[in-house]
């Protein structure tokens, strides 16, 4: 049972059984920095006891390639409530589940920035290193950082349900194993979500398009389909988004492709943080010259002959319209969270949907306000995600071993109000720096190997854009 105390309406926690729903880079992370608290401190007599679960059939998370993908969704699908609840079909060629990864996909951070902290990618990898090098890599560190310690992994194992008991302060975890079919209720004092934000593509509703989706079956794909520039040879393609894959795949399309044509959200709707070239290069960048992208803005409607945008213009329809609009950041197997004793009872859902953006009503956009036995990491976008989970898991560590003393719930409550306030407050971007340094600080003097952020990271992350022109050319 989870120990939750109240004192001068402050909050401290203490949690034993930790569950960690995903083996990616955020849920190998987690569970290496858990294990590891668990063998420097000698002031808890009750260790963390780490179980790791993961639907896929090895570590790796978003990195695990799969040469084909059968998604399913619905077209569109602009929200958490629109979400198509059936299993992408696993791939023939390695039994995992679809990911975004597609054949000539390479990171667009180098090696440096990209590492976690203290596990730099061997020497011989390439400074923007292709997608298979990053899952070696991966692999590698869950090999001799993490399953090194006694930790319970169990793949192929899907999560159903997840619900907090609050009068036994503890939560059950419904699992069904793949393989076997056995099905079983796990117990945990927390939960640590780690299954990342590309599970469930976006695709944002335009008058017209569900319309044309159904009357020409296999037009409309989101990017988590994508695999290879080859399968669209003299096809006329619109690649509809503005971040990095939407730039990607439009680059490789345009040496395979009769003509791309590119839509993008009006220059005044779109995020600095988003734009910024540190984070997504810049579109048409490294394109083929002798074919360039024909630009539109965003989408007004659809007919059955036209596409037509918001200018007045329009094209006919294309072969193939590839939607690269990101994901919805929802957490399927939690329909709801009762509050911890002691928290206010909400008045809405908890885990209530934030469409593409995040996940609304965390504190320090990684604890649920209402219930801080639930972590979610990964959520902010745009950062260097591998540093970031250890930061987040480091803070979690510490924050169940009763180590950090958390304000009263309604100070919580507006600080997490208070981070949502702006334009696209879960685009992080540099702020990623004081976010982790803010992390790291609040563990105190307690012991942990990580410190503020070095200066040099800094200093190789606002290097990265001329590092990546220079290497790759865009």
């Amino acid at each position: 049972m989870a120990a939750v105390d109240i004192e001068d309406c402050s909050v401290r926690l203490q949690a034993r059984r930790i569950g960690i729903i995903g083996a990616g880079a955020a849920g190998l992370a987690a569970a290496r920095v858990f294990a590891e608290e668990n063998a420097t401190s000698n002031s808890d007599p009750l260790p963390f006891v780490i179980t790791v679960l993961e639907r896929n059939n090895a570590v790796g998370g978003v990195w695990r390639y799969t040469p084909s993908s059968v998604c399913h969704y619905n077209v569109p699908q602009p929200d958490s409530s629109a979400l198509r609840q059936t299993f992408d079909e696993r791939c023939p060629e390695t039994g995992g589940f679809p990911t975004p990864i597609y054949d000539e996909l390479s990171t667009n951070l180098p090696t440096d920035v990209m590492q976690f902290p203290d596990v730099p990618f061997p020497a011989s990898t390439d400074e923007f290193p292709a997608h298979t090098e990053v899952l070696k890599y991966i692999e590698a560190y869950a090999q001799s950082k993490v399953l090194t310690h006694p930790i319970d992994l169990r793949l192929n194992t899907h999560v159903s349900n997840v619900e907090f008991h609050p009068q036994r302060s503890r939560w059950t975890c419904d699992v069904r194993d793949l393989i076997s079919e056995h099905k079983q209720t796990l117990e945990f004092d927390a939960v640590l979500v780690c299954t990342g934000r590309v599970s469930h593509p976006y695709i944002p509703n335009v008058s017209g398009l569900n319309e044309l989706a159904l009357s020409r079956p296999g037009l409309v794909i989101h990017a988590k389909e994508y695999r290879r520039a080859s399968e669209f040879q003299n096809q006329t393609v619109l690649v509809v988004g503005g971040a990095a894959s939407a730039t990607d795949i439009s680059r490789q399309l345009s040496y395979t492709a009769r003509q791309v044509h590119t839509s993008t959200a009006d220059a005044s709707q779109a995020d600095a943080d988003a734009r910024d070239p540190r984070m997504t290069p810049e579109m048409g960048a490294g394109c083929n010259p002798s074919r360039p992208l024909c630009r539109h803005l965003r989408i007004k409607e659809f007919t059955q002959t036209h596409v037509h945008f918001v200018d007045g213009t329009s094209i006919p329809i294309p072969d193939t319209i590839i939607y690269a609009t990101g994901y919805i950041c929802t957490v399927p197997f939690i329909s709801h969270v009762e509050p911890v004793n002691g928290a206010p009872k909400p008045d809405h859902q908890l885990l209530s949907d934030g469409g593409s953006d995040g996940i609304p009503n965390l504190y320090k956009f990684l604890v649920l306000a209402y219930n801080p036995l639930l972590a979610i990491l990964g959520v902010p976008n745009k950062v260097v995600p591998f540093p970031m989970y250890e930061y987040q898991a480091t803070y979690l560590a510490h924050l169940y071993q009763g180590h950090i003393q958390l304000p009263p719930f309604d100070q919580i409550f507006a600080h997490a109000r208070s981070d949502l306030e702006g334009a696209h407050p879960f685009t992080m971007g540099f702020k990623q720096v004081a976010y982790m340094n803010d992390l790291i600080n609040s563990v105190g003097d307690h012991q942990s190997r990580l410190g503020n952020v070095p200066d040099h990271w800094v200093k190789s992350w606002l290097r990265c854009v001329e590092q990546r022109k220079q290497r790759l050319g865009y």
